[in-house]
């Protein structure tokens, strides 16, 4: 499995094998070297990149996925690493038992909870308003949330946090090109790769949601393990969108999301463990129908 490092090429440059490391060749740099298994999400952000089928190779055997973007820096394909797990049989059949079941809605609702915990510890993070009423609704969030605190949830949150810094802020998923939602689609894209691949590593279909159930997303089960996650890319994401445009420096701050640590239980891990760890607790609840997801709580 490889390492917590997003690697970034935005310039015209060529990717190949050399002794078992990545070469990337610029023309008016010296070549840089990276080590497969120290990749875990190569970005390619820049249409005259080209690399070698055995660049593609190492880099899927290694663990890592690839992520092209478009001419809006937003993510249009996904490669992921597609390494046999013993276990990816019988963990199907097991997703598929409890898709729509009890043990499932009692997971979602844990997940909910745990997206609007975090969202409160943003706003006391910034020293915003807000927080008290998301802590207090945590505890109103039913199974499988039957009474849509998530939305009322992330109204609320959407308004308080960046009330002093975009007071006119509105959150947009397609084809934003604002700085603050160019920013945070981003982040959200590469947190959804780093998820994908974790579950993909465990033998599981990312697929077969809990709280995401539509026939058109390939990655229903990332983005549900993505909400207690999406945090960390909110906490970049404001700080940097004062300094304007989503430029190369702010894709570069923006991939370092990587570098954030996030607290479960008592301990604290950086993201990528973190995010190991939750896929953990998932496959030991789903192999023995009982216990908690680890989760973040800010």
């Amino acid at each position: 499995m490889s390492a917590d490092r997003i690697l970034l090429i935005e310039s015209p440059s060529e990717l190949s094998i050399d002794i078992g490391r990545v070469r990337v060749r610029r023309a008016d740099k010296a070549d840089s070297y990276v080590a497969p298994m120290d990749v875990a999400v190569l970005v390619l952000h820049h249409h005259t990149i080209s690399l070698s089928i055995g660049t593609l190779r190492e880099l899927a055997l290694a663990g890592a996925c690839v992520m092209v973007t478009d001419a809006k820096h937003m993510p249009c394909a996904l490669m992921l690493p597609t390494q046999a797990n013993r276990a990816a049989a019988s963990r199907l059949r097991k997703q598929i038992t409890h898709l729509n079941d009890g043990l499932s809605q009692t997971l979602w609702q844990e997940i909910v909870r745990a997206r609007i915990r975090t969202q409160a510890a943003n706003l006391r993070h910034f020293e915003l308003t807000g927080a008290l009423r998301l802590e207090r609704m945590v505890h109103d969030v039913e199974i499988a949330d039957r009474t849509h605190r998530e939305g009322q949830a992330a109204r609320h949150y959407w308004q308080h946090l960046w009330q002093d810094a975009e007071p006119d802020f509105k959150r947009e998923t397609q084809g934003a090109d604002d700085p603050v939602n160019a920013r945070l689609n981003f982040g959200y894209a590469v947190l959804r790769s780093l998820v994908a691949r974790e579950l993909v590593a465990a033998g599981l279909s990312p697929e077969l949601g809990m709280g995401h159930h539509s026939t058109e997303n390939p990655f229903n089960l990332a983005d549900d393990f993505m909400e207690p996650y999406r945090f960390v890319v909110e906490r970049v994401a404001r700080p940097s969108a004062a300094n304007g445009e989503f430029d190369a420096p702010a894709r570069v701050a923006m991939s370092r999301i990587v570098e954030q640590t996030v607290r479960i239980g008592k301990k604290d891990y950086r993201l990528l463990p973190g995010v190991r760890e939750t896929v953990a607790s998932y496959v030991h609840v789903l192999e023995s129908s009982k216990g908690e997801l680890a989760l973040p709580h800010g």
